[in-house]
């Protein structure tokens, strides 16, 4: 089906689409259809018979093609300054009410309309066509009158200063401009990257020292000696030689700033201590996806944790999404959080997106078919308690969808999805679930049903997806069929009223891009980015924008940074946006196995809990470092007493003199012990006492023969040999 603002390109490039065409306005009654070129310079819009185009669409001439919106569109209204959001009302303001008059689509009518209006309000025709174009170009959005920023000032590009003029602030000395500074050329700044390649290898200490040694080799003054050579030559002016700042900002510029620090620290440094840590309602409505409602509620069942099965977790909460024409549910989310915009956005994203992966990520097969529902609606009505927030109203605003919150205790206003509620915990039978509110209402004062809960999150969300795919399949309620429907045998099921639409044209989805419903839906935090990768909730990301690692060594060299994340329940991966402003996605890290396939509310429950130490745990630590500290000292005392037994020697250098000895003998006697132990002897061993201490001329021989008798050395290499032999 053909809808506005579709964008359509034609696979061969037959006339009049050379280029993507926008779907302006459609009349299936004269059988009219408005393109717009997406080509500059624009022009007026084409007329072409609807009939025509779907003919194309149909032989796979024309395909519905997804155009990426400039990076000036993909900001979320808190990144807006007030000055562009004040130019944007200006600018929608003065051109909003050209659209009002549909008959600016009719051929021939929108340039007299424009003629008109600019003469009434006084502007240049110019001006309101640009405007118009502007809007039809960008999606028909308010958004499109943002500014357009992104290649202002010429980044990237070096300035050229015309004549004497020079960069930077103006040098001055005792309050008077001084003319000390150089006008750089070429040629200064190649000499500046030979210079500054001095620091980068290392080849000095500091990056003045690399500058000193630029000035002497290149900026000294050629004047000959007489003997025809030029040392010893002075500097040259300061206005002729570079400044040490100048130095810096364009040695700076050369090389990147981890290939300095790389060739400074070598590459043992490097790869030990700064490279990249790498691993781990019905009534008027047009029809499906006119209006979708929006609900919370606490299951009446207790859940665990997944980590561990004696951690009792509490109720979840759970979002349902229903389209009111047909009665399928067309969103879930089930989460611990309360209701709340937070929980609600995850809710209405998945409305929005492909529910196949949806459903595989809890172990459930389908179709695509037997969920078809990832469409915008046009209406989106909701309660105070999460929709009633600027955050959701300018989400909803910058997907063209209106919000309608209801007023407080009118529940009644959304009755198709409050009834849902209770006929979903129906057919999942959760309250008779182990852990279920009522599971044991026959049995009072015995139990605690809390205690019998036995289902986790991800349990409970399949059986959730599971009633919801029973719902959406077979609930019936006739009163939803229309006298049409009747007359076609139409089964009065969710299911049945949307395939029905869908074949009768009576879907209208509010057609978006995929950055846009990431952008407004997605819940967005400040994360950062470390030496393991994105650090967020307690769990590491793998930055697929740091192929080279270089972002990551920065942030170990100079402190971690900030960057946007946009997240999904599943804390298998996050979203984040490159230099285009276009989403990409990084996955977990693999050295956060421990989270694959977990909720991100499930992890950081889970770290708050293990990270928690118990009473008991903290008095047994501090009952044992007292201890040891009591332990340590009782020994010290020991061995200095015994030391002060012990015959003193003759002088310092006596003292030490000895130590290659004594420590080869206390080697000899360490494996003599040994030995002796393993051939099962019961000998105690060697101890030296007061009067067997080893004077530093005393020989390991002497010693031997005191402890085994004459043939003491033989024994000892014996025994020696004897516990190597036993040890093969």
């Amino acid at each position: 089906m053909l809808t506005v603002n579709a964008v359509l390109k034609a696979v061969f490039a037959e006339p009049p689409f050379e280029h993507p065409m926008r779907v302006l306005w459609t009349d299936r009654e004269i059988d009219l259809v408005m393109l717009f070129a997406l080509k500059e310079p624009y022009g007026v819009p084409t007329p072409m018979l609807l009939s025509d185009v779907e003919s194309m669409l149909a032989a796979d001439k024309l395909r519905k093609v997804s155009m990426r919106l400039p990076s000036f569109m993909l900001q979320t209204e808190d990144e807006l300054s007030d000055a562009a959001k004040a130019k944007r009302t200006q600018l929608w303001g003065l051109i909003g009410p050209i659209f009002a008059d549909k008959q600016i689509y009719l051929p021939g009518k929108l340039g007299p309309t424009i003629a008109a209006y600019a003469s009434k309000i006084n502007k240049p025709k110019k001006t309101i066509y640009r405007l118009v174009y502007r809007y039809w170009a960008f999606g028909m959005t308010p958004n499109a009158f943002l500014g357009k920023y992104i290649h202002s000032g010429a980044p990237g590009v070096e300035r050229e200063y015309s004549g004497e003029k020079k960069a930077g602030r103006p040098a001055r000395y005792l309050g008077e401009e001084s003319q000390t500074t150089k006008k750089l050329t070429e040629d200064d700044k190649r000499i500046i990257k030979i210079g500054y390649t001095l620091y980068k290898n290392n080849g000095t200490r500091l990056i003045i020292d690399a500058y000193n040694k630029m000035l002497d080799h290149f900026y000294r003054v050629e004047v000959a000696s007489p003997d025809g050579s030029c040392g010893g030559a002075p500097l040259k002016q300061l206005d002729q030689v570079p400044s040490p700042t100048q130095f810096s900002y364009w040695g700076k510029k050369a090389f990147d700033a981890m290939d300095v620090m790389r060739g400074r620290k070598g590459e043992t440094k490097w790869a030990m201590d700064h490279r990249p840590i790498v691993g781990n309602a019905h009534h008027g409505l047009r029809g499906p996806c006119h209006r979708f409602e929006i609900d919370a509620t606490i299951a009446d069942v207790y859940l665990v944790s997944r980590f561990n099965r004696n951690w009792i977790i509490g109720r979840p909460v759970v979002y349902v999404v229903i389209d009111v024409m047909s009665r399928m549910i067309v969103g879930l989310h089930v989460g611990l959080e309360g209701p709340s915009w937070n929980i609600a956005r995850h809710a209405l994203f998945n409305a929005f997106t492909d529910k196949v992966a949806y459903c595989a990520s809890f172990g459930i097969v389908i179709d695509p078919a037997d969920w078809p529902c990832e469409h915008l609606p046009h209406e989106v009505v909701g309660d105070r308690g999460e929709m009633l927030g600027e955050a959701a109203e300018q989400a909803m605003h910058k997907l063209s969808i209106t919000l309608d919150i209801l007023p407080p205790f009118r529940a009644d206003w959304k009755g198709t999805v409050e009834s849902s509620f209770r006929l979903l915990q129906s057919r999942g039978q959760i309250r008779w679930m182990p852990g279920g509110l009522k599971s044991r209402e026959k049995e009072r004062g015995q139990r605690d049903y809390r205690l019998d809960a036995t289902l986790d999150l991800h349990q409970f969300t399949s059986i959730m997806i599971r009633s919801v795919l029973d719902w959406n399949h077979h609930s019936r309620d006739p009163k939803r069929l229309s006298k049409v429907m009747i007359g076609q045998n139409v089964e009065p099921t969710p299911m049945a009223i949307w395939n029905w639409a869908a074949q009768n044209d009576l879907i209208e989805p509010n057609e978006r891009t995929r950055e846009e419903i990431y952008l407004h839906l997605l819940p967005q935090a400040r994360g950062s980015v470390q030496a393991g990768g994105i650090y967020i909730n307690g769990m590491f990301y793998n930055n697929v924008l740091d192929l080279t690692g270089k972002r990551s060594a920065n942030a170990r060299a100079n402190g971690r940074e900030s960057i946007d994340i946009w997240s999904e329940p599943m804390a298998d991966h996050i979203w984040i946006k490159d230099r285009s402003g276009a989403f990409v996605q990084c996955p977990l890290r693999s050295s956060e196995a421990r989270c694959v396939g977990m909720r991100t509310e499930e992890v950081v429950d889970m770290l708050a809990i293990t990270g928690a130490i118990s009473p008991e745990s903290q008095y047994a630590a501090l009952n044992s470092r007292v201890d040891l500290a009591g332990f340590v000292e009782s020994t010290v005392a020991t061995a200095s007493a015994a030391k002060q037994e012990a015959q003193a020697p003759t002088s310092a250098a006596a003292a030490v003199a000895g130590i290659k000895g004594n420590r080869a003998l206390e080697r000899d006697i360490q494996r003599a012990d040994a030995s002796a132990a393993a051939l099962g002897g019961n000998s105690e061993p060697f101890v030296p006492g007061p009067t067997h201490a080893p004077a530093p001329a005393k020989r390991e021989s002497s010693v031997a023969s005191e402890y085994a008798g004459a043939r003491g050395a033989e024994v000892i290499s014996l025994l020696s040999r004897a516990g190597r032999n036993r040890s093969k």
